[in-house]
């Protein structure tokens, strides 16, 4: 940690403590001291310090075995706190911090000291050195032999710097603003519930509560008297930022708790005079642009921001993953080179769920969860028509045609992933700019599609149903179970809601239960508010009639399946409920060609190019390496694959790149180029000894490779997703 400086200071309002010292927590600036490097003894510092090497060291779920020398060790300890810990009982890490830090529980620290450490000295050796690590280089907690001891010394300033470092983790913020905590049964003991001797967070005691206050531990022995560290947001309607308060060696009363008093003083002093001492001018909440989606301060309303270093600023747009970074965006990470690299290629602002330094940030408690939060707020900021695609995956691409017709008309975002819906449905919502009129979103019933998270999510406008069938679903889902999991999409619609239905399929009868307007489309029922007649299909184009009550549209687009005749009914009748002319829906389903999202073009050196940056699914790659492995070359030629992410990089797309690495294995590829973290799983399974598998992690790399190795007659396939950056690369070297 940086060495704290003052910025610009006051008088000391009245308090009780003979040392004190108020920082705030992101930059380290002094605002107000009293006797901050006077060397005192603070009765909490062991406990802080070896709850942060514990969550730093070991995984919370790490079962510690209390030993017959801790209890041996503690009975030493007469009337010093402790949970009454005995030999052979078996304590989680993180049940161990929390009696630390709650209760003070020395029984716990020599626990914890055994297991990382071997021994109470050793591990007092270690706090010393960590403590010395950060710059609290005064703080001493062993004896001239390096042994533990109860005179431990430290001040007001060096307690600053500890506390500054631990309030940076993420899990000791937590533990650190926890009222009550229950330690579960174990065989040598009942539960054990813990209430925090912070009296400023324990919601049982009123007196002395303050409601921002947000951690941190207080502490007393009869010579270091009460201490305490407090950490606090600033109240409501009041201008400031999270500031650190550490009070030394308070004499309290029976009738006052002077060192809660004292705290709650400096809170507010600091509170109500934050531009004097911290020399920054509060900066009015500015009003929201013409091209903004919203400004940071209603985006940290939206996602219950736990720490922000940013000023306001108005947001454009939003990225998280591969996503082309566009100025002005919010960047969702938990990488902080990653973040470091958005910030340079024109983020705004970093979300993630830990601070980042020197660069504008807020953080989230969970980064996930607030990607899934900002998603409604993005809805209703923009005023998105949020559509819902439910068909069957072994039918043509479900929202080929519906997004194609709609993105001729208006400004969408569409997540096409058939394997992980969660993920890419986000990708999209994050991919909307002010402007986007509706988001595009399928639903399938792959075993990443994740639909009870999708309907809890995402508060759909229209949901279109075409079909309920059962076969080459990869669950072997029942036609009850789909039906089942399409009515959990229209359970979290509101009523407000249209649900668009294929009633040819008797198997959907059921779906008349839900509460939504229906909208029926069909073929063969001509009670279907949306029918087909005068159907023709042959030498790959469909021509058909669609009627709508007396009304009769005649329709012609390519295609040679059946099944696209029920798209476009259902793209008619979503295109008339959210009020796109019928003449403008008809054009924009007329110009529909049937496409596989494979691309394949000679350029002028006879290398031939296959790109596919729209299918996602795992059938995708297969058919793209076909493709590639199909084409007759000379026999000079070589055949060179390049891989990058196709959805977010989680553990099934891990998976799925290690089954292209066996893949690659039995076919005819000379060159297999991974590019990215997610793709280089391919080098897992491939192999290496009789294959040519390279890896790249910038575009300058794989550019460089690229130019320098195709040659002639070459044949190339680029497989990546529309948000990577892989089709410039492709221009760029073919």
């Amino acid at each position: 940690m940086q060495e704290m400086n003052a910025v610009q200071k006051m008088e000391m309002p009245d308090i009780t403590a003979p040392a004190a010292i108020v920082v705030t927590q992101h930059e380290g600036k002094i605002l107000l001291e009293k006797n901050a490097k006077m060397k005192m003894y603070p009765a909490f510092i062991t406990k802080i310090l070896a709850s942060i090497i514990a969550l730093e060291k070991c995984s919370p779920a790490e079962v510690v075995t209390v030993s017959d020398s801790v209890v041996a060790e503690m009975a030493k300890w007469k009337s010093s706190a402790s949970i009454g810990l005995v030999a052979g009982e078996k304590l989680t890490v993180l049940d161990l911090v929390y009696s630390m830090m709650l209760s003070s529980a020395n029984d716990s620290m020599f626990a914890l000291a055994e297991y990382i450490a071997g021994d109470k000295d050793s591990f007092s050796v270690m706090m010393e050195k960590k403590a010395a690590s950060i710059g609290a280089a005064d703080t001493i907690v062993t004896d001239d032999n390096n042994k533990f001891t109860a005179e431990q010394f430290s001040n007001a300033y060096d307690m600053a710097i500890i506390c500054r470092y631990c309030m940076t983790n993420k899990l000791f913020r937590k533990i650190a603003a926890t009222s009550e905590y229950t330690i579960p049964a174990t065989e040598k003991s009942e539960a054990r519930t813990l209430t925090n001797t912070n009296l400023l967070i324990n919601t049982k005691n009123r007196r002395y509560m303050y409601k921002t206050a947000i951690g941190i531990k207080s502490g007393y022995t009869v010579r270091s008297k009460a201490c305490l560290a407090c950490s606090a947001l600033p109240p409501q309607d009041m201008y400031g930022e999270e500031i650190l308060v550490i009070v030394l060696g308070v004499e309290n009363t029976k009738q006052m708790k002077y060192v809660f008093y004292d705290a709650v003083t400096l809170f507010d002093f600091t509170f109500q005079n934050f531009e004097a001492l911290s020399g920054k001018v509060e900066k009015k909440q500015i009003s929201r642009s013409d091209d903004a989606i919203f400004t940071l301060s209603e985006m940290c309303d939206a996602l219950s921001v736990l720490q922000r270093n940013a000023g306001d600023m108005n947001i454009l747009s939003l990225c998280s993953g591969k996503q082309k970074i566009k100025k002005g965006c919010a960047y969702f990470t938990d990488d902080i080179e990653e973040a470091k690299k958005a910030y340079d290629d024109g983020a705004a602002v970093i979300v993630s769920d830990k601070p980042v330094p020197s660069i504008p940030s807020i953080v989230v408690e969970n980064l996930e969860e607030a990607k899934e939060r900002i998603v409604s707020y993005i809805k209703t900021r923009l005023g998105l028509w949020s559509i819902a695609i439910l068909d069957s995956p072994d039918k043509i691409n479900p929202i080929q045609m519906i997004s194609k017709t709609l993105s001729d008309r208006m400004n969408i975002v569409k997540s096409t992933s058939v394997d992980n819906n969660v993920a890419s449905m986000i990708k999209a919502f994050l991919s909307a700019e002010k402007g986007t009129n509706a988001a595009v979103v399928n639903v399938s019933v792959a075993e990443e599609g994740n639909v009870k998270r999708i309907s809890r999510i995402a508060s759909f406008d229209v949901a279109v149903i075409i079909s309920a069938v059962a076969s080459n679903n990869p669950r072997d889902l029942t036609k009850q179970e789909l039906i089942d999991e399409k009515l959990a999409i229209c359970n979290g619609m509101s009523e407000a809601a249209a649900v668009i239905v294929n009633i040819d399929d008797k198997s959907l009868a059921g779906i008349f239960t839900i509460p939504q307007d229906i909208i029926t489309i069909g073929v063969d029922n001509r009670m279907a508010d949306y029918f087909a007649d005068d159907i023709s299909i042959g030498n790959g184009k469909i021509s058909l009639t669609i009627v709508h009550g007396d009304r009769k549209y005649p329709v012609e687009f390519y295609s040679d399946d059946k099944h696209s005749v029920y798209q476009a009914l259902a793209t008619f009748a979503l295109c008339d409920i959210i009020g796109i002319p019928i003449k403008d829906a008809i054009s924009s389903i007329e110009k529909f060609r049937k496409t596989s999202g494979l691309s394949v073009v000679k350029n002028e050196r006879n290398v031939t190019v296959i790109s596919d940056f729209e299918s996602t699914g795992k059938e995708s790659v297969g058919a793209a390496l076909k493709e590639l492995c199909s084409l007759f070359l000379d026999e000079s030629a070589r055949r060179i694959a390049v891989f990058t992410e196709l959805n977010d990089g989680n553990d099934y797309e891990k998976n799925l790149f290690e089954k292209v690495g066996a893949l690659i294995n039995k076919c005819a590829v000379d060159i297999c180029v991974c590019y990215g973290k997610t793709a280089s799983h391919i080098a897992n399974t491939a192999d290496n000894k009789h294959k040519f598998i390279v890896k790249f992690d910038t575009a300058e790399a794989l550019t460089e490779f690229l130019k320098l190795n195709i040659a002639d007659n070459d044949a190339i396939l680029f497989k990546g997703s529309a948000d990577s950056d892989l089709s410039e690369i492709m221009t760029a070297v073919t």
